[in-house]
C-alpha cells in the first residue's frame, strides 16, 4: 500500500513574533519545516510528499526542498486561509493510487519512524488514526461564565498531535463534503463527522508544535 505525506505549511508565525513565516523561521541554522521533511523524506513509509504553501512561498519551499535533497516532494500547492482549506487543497490532487494519506504539520521538527509506522499500521488496520498524547493535568470544563462545570476523567482525555493518518478512500470522503468546515482544527475531526473511527496512537511529548517563543526555546533544548 502506496502512502502520501501532506504537509500543510501556510502558517503566519504570527504568535512566533518573527518577520518570517513559520515554516521559514530557522532552528538551529534550518527552516523549521525541513526538520520534518527530512523525515517524512527518508522514512521507508513514506512513497511521496505534497506541501500546502501561501502562494507567494510556493517557489521558497521548492528551494529548501532542492537544498536539503527532499526527493519525495512530488508538488508545492497552494494553500487556503485556513487548516481544512489547505489539506483539502492537497487531497484533490493526490493520485488514487495511494492507498493512505497521512498529514503532519510543518511546524512539528520531531516527528520519527516509529511513529510514522505505528500511525500508518493503526489507519490501514482501523481506517484513520491520530497520534496523541495522555493529558497529565486535571482537566476542568467550564460554563461559559468560567465556572467549573464538570471535572474530567484525565485517563480517558488525549492531546492530538500529528500525524494523523486516513485511507485515501476516506480522506476523499471527508475533505470533499464541504467547501469548508468552521471550527475545524486538526484532520482527522473531519472523518469523525463523517462517521469514521479513529484509532489513538500514543505518540511522544517531545513531538511538539512550534507556535510561540516558548515552544522555540523548548526546540533548542530537544536538539
Amino acid at each position: 500500500m502506496k502512502t502520501i505525506a501532506i504537509v500543510p505549511a501556510a502558517g503566519s508565525g504570527r504568535r512566533l513574533g518573527t518577520a518570517a513565516k513559520k515554516p521559514f523561521v530557522l532552528l538551529d541554522g534550518k527552516p523549521i519545516i525541513s526538520y520534518a521533511l527530512k523525515t517524512l523524506n527518508s522514512s521507508k513509509y513514506i512513497d511521496a510528499i505534497i506541501v500546502a504553501s501561501e502562494r507567494s512561498c510556493i517557489e521558497k519551499v521548492e528551494k529548501i526542498a532542492k537544498h536539503f535533497k527532499i526527493n519525495k516532494l512530488i508538488e508545492t500547492v497552494a494553500g487556503g486561509k485556513t487548516r481544512f482549506e489547505s489539506v483539502r487543497n492537497c487531497v484533490k490532487k493526490i493520485n488514487p493510487a495511494f492507498d493512505i494519506v497521512l498529514i503532519h504539520d510543518a511546524a512539528r521538527p520531531f516527528l520519527d519512524e516509529a511513529t510514522i509506522k505505528r500511525s500508518i499500521a493503526a489507519a490501514k488496520k482501523f481506517g484513520a488514526s491520530v497520534v496523541a498524547v495522555r493529558e497529565s493535568d486535571t482537566v476542568k470544563l467550564s460554563d461559559n461564565k468560567l465556572f467549573v462545570a464538570k471535572t474530567l476523567d484525565r485517563r480517558r482525555i488525549f492531546r492530538a498531535q500529528t500525524p494523523q493518518v486516513l485511507r485515501y478512500s476516506i480522506a476523499r470522503r471527508a475533505f470533499g463534503r464541504a467547501a469548508s468546515r468552521s471550527g475545524v482544527t486538526d484532520d482527522v475531526s473531519i472523518a469523525e463527522r463523517i462517521g469514521e473511527r479513529v484509532k489513538i496512537v500514543e505518540g511522544s511529548y517531545a513531538n511538539i508544535k512550534i507556535t510561540t517563543k516558548e515552544d522555540m526555546k523548548f526546540a533548542k533544548g530537544l536538539l
